[in-house]
């Protein structure tokens, strides 16, 4: 009884280890993914109305956003943020600054070379989405 006791001591500490260790690493890696130039190949805006899709627009080409190290960035074109501004990421929303604006954007997906977020802004009846899709 006490060698079984014992093994299973040693494998719930294994596992713990292990599963902590995965937890560390993803987000070492969250924080990294962003850093560098990234272009932006796509912006969309789409209307809602009770669920229904009333309106969509689009817009492609439109620049460059760097992501520093140091927590800072740039929008190269001018068509995102208009200038520089600061960044915070998780792996569930990116928050940037501008001045005395700061805004939680949702991250869709992401890669090391590319990545989707956006906001969603809701009123009675509707909402609307915007979406902006980044490679490298």
């Amino acid at each position: 009884m006490k060698k079984i006791t014992s093994l299973f001591a040693i494998v719930f500490i294994t596992a713990l280890t292990i599963f902590s260790g995965c937890e560390k690493d993803d987000e070492a890696k969250i924080g990294e993914w962003i850093i560098g130039t990234w272009n932006v190949d796509r912006y969309v805006q789409q209307d809602f109305e009770d669920g229904t899709l009333t309106s969509e627009s689009e817009s492609t080409d439109q620049g460059k956003i760097v992501f520093r190290e140091d927590g800072t960035g740039e929008d190269i074109g001018g068509n995102f943020m208009g200038s520089e501004f600061t960044y915070t990421n998780t792996d569930e929303a990116l928050i940037l600054t501008q001045g005395q604006t700061t805004t939680a954007f949702d991250i869709e997906s992401f890669s090391t070379s590319h990545f989707i977020f956006s906001i969603t802004d809701t009123y009675t009846g509707g909402k609307s989405v915007e979406r902006w899709y980044f490679s490298k």
